[in-house]
């Protein structure tokens, strides 16, 4: 699909999309509720269109509950390191198979932490033959059923695997700790497991040790309990797009936004009052409105998916600005996007520099699928002279399946060739 934005301010109003997080974890735990039919997520008002992610895990997580012998995470990394405290502690004794990408080695030594807990695993090593006759390899098999007692994690591990087990200890007989040796790199998934599981009754009380990590204290034997009605985290990560749509001329409001959100992306709001845009924070809400945007520094260590519209502001604020530490494997197409655009911009390593211009010129860019151009060039649009095309497009619909639908609604112009 290939797209023309007419060059446009955006503004006004649209809802937050369900954050993937937050409606993958409030996914498993609607399971673990007995809540497993297929019309379950729509009833408890989670998303209806699921990522290849969430398929893999609910796929996996019914058949640990049918009590079958292997579980096919296809290719999905998160689904095997999020289900596999969860398979120690329900089950034990069950394969995981599946087409992952070859760095899946890499999880093993997460379940190291494990086998003090009578638990072990084999690396796998067979092809085994599905139903449909498609042969697909044998990762690991898990032995022995986890016990109750006390786990330590490093805050450099997948905070994945640590939501996984999160979720897993109040299924033990006993009471559980989880100990954190180290500061996470990011809080944002541990703290939406614990919201998820006070949601459904769970009694996991998180503090800190004296040397500030986190730690967890779980009760075991613990039934999880469907509550009427949940409360799925809007996405700030997706919503800044548009706020930040809001400083380039607009006026944009994002609703079902929480202010206290464990979200790193909700530092969308101090990043562009720092460089002079007009921003509010009210009750479940953000607002951004146009101003005059200066240059500054930003270390993104934190808020990577921030970087490909915080470039687009930096490209049009006046002065010099730079983005660092990113951690981003896209910042060439990011780069390349604005440069065609008529952006001065110069990329060294994990860092973008920038001179402002308040108007780019416009053109063509072809994103070479990846999302993260679209995503640059459709912002850009917003500060264009000229119309802005963007060759396939539709690539974006693996980051955010109605993001055109949404650009229309606050006002921009599309045509599709």
């Amino acid at each position: 699909m290939d797209i023309i934005l007419t060059p446009t301010k955006l503004k006004g109003t649209l809802d937050a999309r369900p954050w993937a997080v937050s409606a993958h974890l409030h996914n498993i735990a609607q399971h673990l509720a007995g809540n497993r039919g297929d019309d379950a997520s729509s009833e408890a008002g989670l998303p209806e269109i699921l990522s290849e992610d969430q398929e893999a895990t609910i796929r996996c997580l019914r058949a640990l509950l049918d009590g079958e012998p292997m579980l096919d995470c296809g290719k999905s990394i998160r689904t095997l390191t999020l289900l596999y405290p969860l398979a120690a502690a329900m089950r034990g004794n069950v394969s995981f198979v599946g087409d992952l990408a070859t760095d899946w080695e890499s999880v093993l030594p997460l379940f190291d932490g494990l086998q003090r807990r009578n638990t072990n695993y084999s690396q796998g090593s067979l092809k085994i033959r599905r139903r449909d006759r498609k042969r697909i390899r044998e990762i690991c098999t898990l032995t022995g059923r986890l016990e109750y007692g006390h786990f330590s994690l490093t805050g450099k591990e997948d905070p994945w695997f640590m939501a996984g087990l999160l979720l897993a200890l109040p299924l033990l007989e006993g009471n559980s700790t989880l100990r954190m040796t180290t500061m996470p790199e990011t809080d944002e998934i541990p703290a939406t497991t614990v919201d998820v599981l006070q949601q459904y009754g769970i009694d996991a009380v998180p503090s800190v040790d004296d040397y500030g990590y986190p730690s967890y204290e779980i009760a075991g034997s613990q039934v999880y309990r469907a509550p009427e009605a949940i409360s799925v985290e809007g996405d700030w990560s997706q919503a800044a797009f548009w706020l930040c749509c809001g400083a380039l001329g607009g006026n944009v409001t994002v609703r079902g936004l929480r202010a206290d959100s464990p979200q790193a992306s909700r530092q969308i709001l101090d990043k562009l009052h720092a460089m002079g845009a007009g921003t509010g924070l009210g009750e479940g809400s953000a607002n951004v409105t146009a101003a005059k945007l200066t240059g500054c520094n930003i270390n993104a260590g934190r808020i990577p998916d921030l970087v490909p519209i915080l470039a687009v502001a930096m490209a049009s604020a006046s002065g010099t600005s730079m983005l660092t530490d990113s951690g981003r494997s896209d910042l060439e197409s990011i780069q390349r996007a604005i440069i065609l655009l008529g952006g001065d911009v110069l990329l060294e390593g994990d860092k973008l520099d920038f001179r402002g211009k308040p108007v780019l010129t416009g053109g063509e860019v072809d994103p070479l699928g990846d999302p993260a151009a679209v995503l640059t060039a459709a912002g850009a649009s917003c500060i264009c002279a000229e119309p802005v095309l963007i060759r396939n497009a539709g690539i974006i619909n693996k980051y955010y399946p109605d993001f055109f639908r949404d650009f229309a609604v606050l006002g921009g112009r599309i045509r599709v060739l």
